[in-house]
């Protein structure tokens, strides 16, 4: 049985518990919350120890502890819970700057621990079966694609930590922009990200931003465009979605059904599996990473998409094309333990 421990029981609480219910391995034994009264209920109705601090926390040593806090305090606790022995899960985005995911995963291998990153939508089946397809050359060389995401972002269940740019990180695209850039990467696996040109947009009424387009060039070719755009209802005309083109035709997927059109015309569909818990695979594979066995992905590819969201902001700001192969947005890369 592994033990685990969770520094955060915010809104993301229930998706993180169902995984476990999943993972029956993992035994729940502690949680750190800032407010005495929700800790006290949470802590009571779990059955489960409670802390205010989470060096208290870790003191306790579980196997595996959860950072599931604001984004800008992402790299401090998870390197002081690696630095206590723990492997370590984060959610999403990683950290807040590519020098900090650097830390993290330095800290990673001189602790000889795992760290892994919770990112549900690296698991899509619709991605992962892209990428499975691409890897096998099936779809041939990869030439473009689109992601484009409308919602409003700034809803009454929003903490406000998200709205602040110094504790989110940025904004949107930092923040639910990572589900884009995870379900890219999921497809074009072995692709490396070469440049990023992006504009990104605010206005008055938000401190934070929340309409971003970002093109993202691969090295071996082909590029990716991602649209991030928050301030409005979507409409229900509004045309969105996601598709990528490759040398063998146009991919695109729903929940139940991934399908590809042809250049001679020709249709193809395959019906995909129904994810119940979106966040179980991520428990699953920290368990074989515990075991010794393989796993994917692995923490230095969910950094890269922080650099990737990062240099869309320095882009903007800078009004330039940001080259990821600039010391300033290397991401270190190790797979150990």
């Amino acid at each position: 049985m592994v033990t685990i421990g969770f520094i955060g029981i915010g809104n993301i609480l229930p998706s993180h518990l169902k995984a476990l219910e999943a993972n029956p391995e993992y035994r729940l034994v502690s949680v750190c919350c800032r407010s005495e009264n929700r800790l006290r209920q949470t802590a009571a109705r779990l059955g489960v120890k409670g802390f205010t601090n989470y060096r208290d926390l870790l003191a306790e040593k579980p196997e595996v502890v959860l950072v599931s806090v604001p984004h800008s305090l992402h790299a401090e606790i998870a390197i002081e819970a690696l630095r206590a022995g723990c492997h370590v899960l984060v959610e999403k985005p990683m950290a807040v700057k590519v020098e900090e995911c650097n830390q993290m995963l330095r800290s990673a291998e001189s602790q000889a621990r795992h760290l892994l990153i919770t990112e549900a939508a690296s698991f899509q089946p619709g991605a992962l079966l892209t990428g499975e397809k691409f890897k096998a050359g099936e779809l041939g060389r990869f030439l473009t694609g689109s992601i484009i995401n409308a919602r409003f972002y700034f809803h009454a269940g929003r903490a406000d930590w998200f709205l602040n740019p110094a504790m989110s990180g940025g904004g949107m695209f930092i923040n639910v922009g990572m589900h884009r850039l995870a379900i890219a990467r999921a497809c074009l696996a072995g692709l490396t990200p070469l440049s990023v040109s992006a504009s990104v947009c605010q206005i008055p009424h938000y401190e934070i931003e929340a309409c971003t387009s970002a093109l993202v060039k691969y090295q071996e070719g082909g590029a990716m465009l991602y649209e991030e755009v928050g301030y409005f209802q979507r409409p229900e005309w509004l045309n969105c979605g996601t598709h990528f083109i490759f040398e063998s035709g146009i991919v695109a997927w729903d929940e139940k059904t991934w399908r590809i059109l042809c250049r001679d015309g020709r249709q193809f569909d395959e019906k995909l599996p129904i994810t119940q818990t979106p966040y179980a695979p991520i428990y699953a594979n920290m368990l074989r990473a515990i075991r010794g066995e393989e796993y994917g992905p692995k923490a230095w590819e969910y950094a890269t998409d922080v650099a990737i969201a990062q240099a869309a902001y320095a882009s903007s700001r800078e009004g330039k094309e940001i080259d990821l192969r600039s010391p300033e947005w290397t991401i270190f890369r190790s797979d150990a333990p």
